[in-house]
């Protein structure tokens, strides 16, 4: 009868212990569950953040570029409407001449048509090279220019940026040489590549431009 109630005893105190453990275990199993759930929201905040961030840093440099694109268009007209004003006071004077002095003249009037023509460009002909910040790194660009025409684009240095970023990036190419601007949308999947290829042909144009 003794070792009966010894048993018992023993055998309640085991459900006794097992239960507390049991207890335990999924009161830390709910910490746990309720710590990894404030985790997860404070990544999705931080994420949000992030993202609200890139998004106004873009929308800052897209309308900085447009603004420096009407700038230049304005100097251009303003250029061109000076050379037409001073082309037409030219004539003006060119008639009062005598014939033969006007036929004299033909070849000076040819040639300073001719660099009327290339001033009144916004930028010179030839080849530059132009530098822009990417994901990885310096992004450097060379830059054709003919008759004040953007005819080529070539990507000819990025060692530090993700090769994989900088193929997908590279589209935008195709973009600004359409559009004969950097006013152009980045590449999605490879904004900073993108955006690292644009500022190098900003870069570029700004040497390039016919001051």
């Amino acid at each position: 009868m003794k070792n009966q109630n010894f048993y018992m005893r023993v055998l309640c105190l085991v459900v006794i212990i097992g239960a507390v453990f049991f207890y335990n275990s999924k009161t830390q199993e709910k910490e746990y569950q309720k710590q990894n759930e404030e985790l997860t929201k404070r990544v999705d905040a931080l994420e949000k953040q992030q993202q609200e961030i890139l998004t106004a840093l873009q929308e800052n440099y897209d309308a900085q570029e447009k603004a420096k694109a009407e700038s230049k268009k304005q100097e251009a007209e303003a250029v061109k409407n000076e050379e037409s004003t001073d082309a037409e006071g030219t004539d003006n004077t060119d008639d009062t001449k005598d014939t033969d002095d006007t036929k004299n003249a033909d070849g000076t009037e040819d040639a300073d048509s001719a660099e009327a023509d290339s001033a009144d460009n916004v930028y010179k002909d030839g080849t530059y090279t132009g530098d822009g910040q990417g994901f990885g790194g310096n992004i450097q660009v060379q830059i054709t220019i003919s008759d004040d025409t953007l005819t080529d684009i070539q990507v000819v240095s990025a060692e530090k940026e993700d090769s994989a970023y900088l193929s997908q990036g590279k589209a935008v190419i195709d973009r600004i040489l359409e559009a004969q601007s950097t006013d152009v949308d980045t590449v999605s999947g490879a904004t900073f590549s993108s955006t690292g290829i644009l500022m190098a042909v900003e870069d570029a144009l700004g040497k390039a431009e016919n001051k």
